[in-house]
C-alpha cells in the first residue's frame, strides 16, 4: 500500500543527498609564474653590467649612476618577489636599516653603499627561501652556467669582436671605479687583471688572456666558478650535473683562478667533515683569522708583497691593520682601498656589531634538513677564504645568485624529503 506524501526515509538514497553546491573555482597556481620571474631576476642580476658595458660601448655613455640604479632595480625587483605574510623579513630589515641609519650618522660622510652591501645577501636569501623544490634552482643555476661559458668562450675566441662591443676598460672608467692611469697593460682593453703578464698557472699554453665573460673581471668569474663546482657536488640527484660539474671546471680554467680553484677543492672537502664541528665554533671561524691576520701582520718584518698566497695575507694584513678602533665599529674616517680584505672592509662598512649580527643570523639560521647543513658548512668554508683576499661576496653579479641557492637550500627538504630528518645539525646539539 502506498503512502502519500512518500516517506522521506524509504525513498532511494541519492534523493536524500543535500543540494550540492557549485564547484569551486580553482585558482591556478602563481607559483611557476614567481619562480619564472625569479630566475629571470637572478640572471639579470648576473649579466647587467655585460648588458651596460655593451650600451656604453656601442649605444650610450653611462655613469656611477646607471649602475647604481640598475643594481637599485633589481634589490627592489628581489625584495618584491621575496615579500609574503611572514615577517621575518620585514622585522630585519627594519633592525638592519635602523642599526646602520645609527652608524652612517656617527660617521663624517654619508656612505648608502654600506646599506647597499647589506641588503643583497638578506634580500636575496629571503628570496631562496620562498623556493618550493630545488629543482626549479637548479635549472636557474644551469641557465646562468650556459650564459657564462657561452660569452666567455666567445670573448676567448674573438677578443676583438668582443672588445669592440663591450669595452670593459672604457666600462670601468666610465662608472668611476678605474682610473685609465691604472691600467698597467698598454693596450689592453680589459680589466686590470685580465691580462696575467707572468704567464697562466693552469693551462699555461692557453696564453696570458684571463677570460672575464659577463663578470668583467676574472675575479668574480673565479668565485662564480668555484660555486658551481661546489652546487653540482653538493646536488647529487640533479638534471644536468655532469654539465654543470664541466661548465664550473670550464669556468676556473678559463679565468685561471687559481684561489678559486683552491677555495673550491677546500670547500668541497668541507662536505666530509661536516657533522664534526659545532656550529658555534663555525661562527668564531672568521673571528679567528681577523686574529691571526692582525698578529700576522703585526709581527712581519717582510717589505712587499708578491702576487700569491701567502703575499695576498699580508697585503691583507697591512690592509686590517689600517682600521682604527673607530673602524672597527664601523664609523671610521678612514676613506683608502680596502677592497683587497673582505674582512677589513666589512668591519670598516658595518662595524662590529653589524658584522657579527649576520654572520650569526646565517650561522644559526633554521633548517629543514640534515642535508641543508651539510650545504651550509662548505658555504661557510667558501665565505670566510674569499674574505681573505677580496670583498667580492658583495657584488650583486655573484653574490645574488649565492644567496638566493643558500635560502633555498635552508627551506629544502633534503634528498630523502619523504623520511623523516632531523632539524638541527648533529654538530649544534655538541
Amino acid at each position: 500500500m502506498s503512502h502519500w506524501p512518500p516517506d522521506a526515509r524509504r525513498a532511494p538514497a541519492w534523493t536524500r543527498l543535500p543540494p550540492s553546491r557549485p564547484a569551486a573555482v580553482r585558482r591556478p597556481d602563481t607559483y611557476d609564474l614567481w619562480l619564472l620571474a625569479a630566475g629571470l631576476l637572478i640572471v639579470g642580476t648576473v649579466v647587467f653590467n655585460f648588458f651596460l658595458a655593451f650600451l656604453n660601448t656601442r649605444v650610450m655613455g653611462i655613469s656611477q649612476n646607471t649602475v647604481i640604479l640598475a643594481e637599485l632595480v633589481l634589490i627592489a625587483g628581489a625584495m618584491l618577489l621575496a615579500a609574503d605574510r611572514r615577517a621575518g623579513l620585514y622585522a630585519l630589515l627594519a633592525i638592519y636599516l635602523s642599526y646602520m641609519a645609527l652608524i652612517l650618522a656617527l660617521r663624517p660622510e654619508l656612505d648608502l653603499k654600506a646599506i647597499r652591501d647589506g641588503l643583497i645577501p638578506i634580500v636575496f636569501y629571503f628570496l631562496g627561501r620562498r623556493v618550493r623544490d630545488i629543482a626549479g634552482v637548479d635549472r636557474i643555476v644551469l641557465l646562468t652556467a650556459a650564459i657564462v661559458v657561452a660569452v666567455g668562450l666567445f670573448e676567448y675566441f674573438l677578443l676583438d669582436v668582443f672588445i669592440a662591443y663591450v669595452n670593459v676598460l672604457q666600462y670601468y672608467v666610465a662608472r668611476g671605479s678605474l682610473e685609465v692611469a691604472e691600467h698597467i697593460v698598454e693596450g689592453s682593453s680589459l680589466f686590470i687583471s685580465g691580462i696575467r703578464m707572468e704567464g697562466r698557472n693552469m693551462l699555461p699554453f692557453l696564453g696570458t688572456h684571463r677570460v672575464s665573460s659577463v663578470f668583467l673581471e676574472p675575479v668574480g668569474m673565479g668565485n662564480y666558478g668555484a660555486f658551481l663546482v661546489l652546487w653540482a657536488v653538493f646536488r647529487k640527484d640533479m638534471a644536468g650535473r655532469g654539465l654543470l660539474f664541466i661548465a664550473g671546471c670550464v669556468v676556473l680554467i678559463l679565468c685561471d683562478a687559481r684561489f678559486g680553484t683552491m677555495v673550491c677543492f677546500a670547500s668541497v672537502g668541507a662536505m666530509l667533515f661536516y657533522r664534526l664541528v659545532p656550529s658555534l665554533i663555525w661562527f668564531l671561524v672568521p673571528a679567528l683569522i681577523i686574529l691571526a691576520m692582525a698578529i700576522y701582520g703585526m709581527t712581519t718584518d717582510a717589505l712587499r708583497w708578491d702576487d700569491n698566497f701567502g703575499g695576498r695575507w699580508l697585503h691583507a694584513s697591512w690592509l686590517l691593520l689600517k682600521l682604527d678602533i673607530q673602524g672597527v665599529f664601523g664609523i671610521s674616517t678612514y676613506d683608502g682601498f680596502l677592497e683587497d680584505n673582505g674582512y677589513a672592509y666589512s668591519l670598516h662598512q658595518f662595524g662590529l656589531i653589524g658584522v657579527a649580527g649576520l654572520w650569526a643570523l646565517y650561522i644559526f639560521a633554521p633548517l629543514r634538513s640534515l642535508d641543508a647543513w651539510r650545504f651550509r658548512v662548505p658555504i661557510i668554508v667558501y665565505i670566510c677564504l674569499l674574505m681573505v683576499v677580496s670583498a667580492s661576496l658583495y657584488s650583486i653579479k655573484t653574490a645574488a645568485l649565492f644567496w638566493f641557492c643558500a635560502g633555498a637550500v635552508d627551506v629544502w627538504r633534503g634528498f630523502a624529503s619523504g623520511r623523516a630528518q632531523p632539524v638541527a645539525p648533529p654538530s649544534a646539539s655538541r
